[in-house]
């Protein structure tokens, strides 16, 4: 399993073409707005096989402006403790209701398909979440659903929800899982110094995550000119990195096939053994 995480524009969700050039079927849940556009540029720049590739695209927020309108109103007529008092409403239709659907039952957007369980998959496919923010956003509507704000004991809930989702995902699946992630800094609770981390609820899930997952990795860029070079980093000042498959380096590129040749070279020994 893979966090690979980064900065809007440092090539996370185009690098994930290279998953498919591993010789993957890829199933990709999307909660990014144009995330499915910038896979399908690579797939078609690269020319490789759409078939192998599967999507289903849950934004993360919900449709219409007339909630919005309501929420709007509340704010302007009620203080702080009013409004995270306030009763959860309704949340039956919310996205991560949808998200946790799909991956009961990964319905292909592209043919509308049923490719079952994603926990029955094999190691020739890769599940992939872009991305945590959009999980984050998920997990908290649907502890307080159209509520302006959250009491502690909901934030609680929100991130012990999103905790044991990726728990499942990282320990749960046969197959490879990449989660692809923003930054944010973050204060470590060990050392007291400031660290840059994946980008998600509150202040003490984002340190536990790396423990999760098998690698964690930063995606970069340089830029020389009008050139911008992508780059993955093992190997980042002040960065919570991990990793086991990929050498330490600041200067990797940007390509998972090194991750899931070491993976089937492991599950080549376990089956030899």
């Amino acid at each position: 399993s893979v966090l690979l995480m980064g900065s809007s524009g440092s090539g996370k969700t185009y690098s994930l073409s290279t998953l498919l050039e591993a010789g993957l079927e890829v199933f990709l849940v999307i909660t990014e707005p144009h995330g499915l556009e910038t896979v399908l540029d690579a797939v078609s720049a690269k020319k490789l096989d759409i078939s192998k590739l599967h999507w289903s695209y849950i934004p993360p927020s919900r449709p219409g402006f007339d909630t919005l309108l309501k929420m709007g109103t509340q704010i302007s007529t009620m203080d702080q403790k009013s409004l995270s008092d306030m009763r959860a409403t309704p949340r039956g239709d919310a996205s991560w209701i949808k998200l946790l659907t799909c991956l009961s039952k990964f319905i292909d957007d592209k043919d509308g398909k049923d490719y079952g369980p994603v926990d029955a998959f094999g190691p020739e496919r890769a599940l992939v979440i872009d991305s945590l923010s959009g999980l984050s956003a998920m997990a908290m509507d649907v502890t307080i659903g159209d509520k302006v704000t959250a009491n502690p004991g909901e934030w609680g809930i929100a991130m012990r929800n999103l905790d044991k989702l990726i728990l499942a995902c990282t320990s749960g699946l046969r197959c490879t899982f990449v989660l692809t992630a923003h930054t944010e800094r973050e204060e470590d609770q060990i050392t007291g110094a400031s660290k840059i981390m994946a980008s998600t609820l509150g202040k003490k899930l984002a340190p536990q995550l790396p423990k999760f997952f098998s690698e964690v990795i930063l995606a970069d860029t340089t830029s020389e000119g009008d050139k911008r070079t992508y780059l993955w980093s093992t190997n980042t000042n002040n960065t919570v990195l991990k990793n086991r498959s990929l050498p330490i380096s600041s200067k990797l590129a940007p390509d998972f096939r090194p991750v899931v040749e070491a993976y089937r070279a492991r599950l080549k020994l376990a089956t030899a053994a």
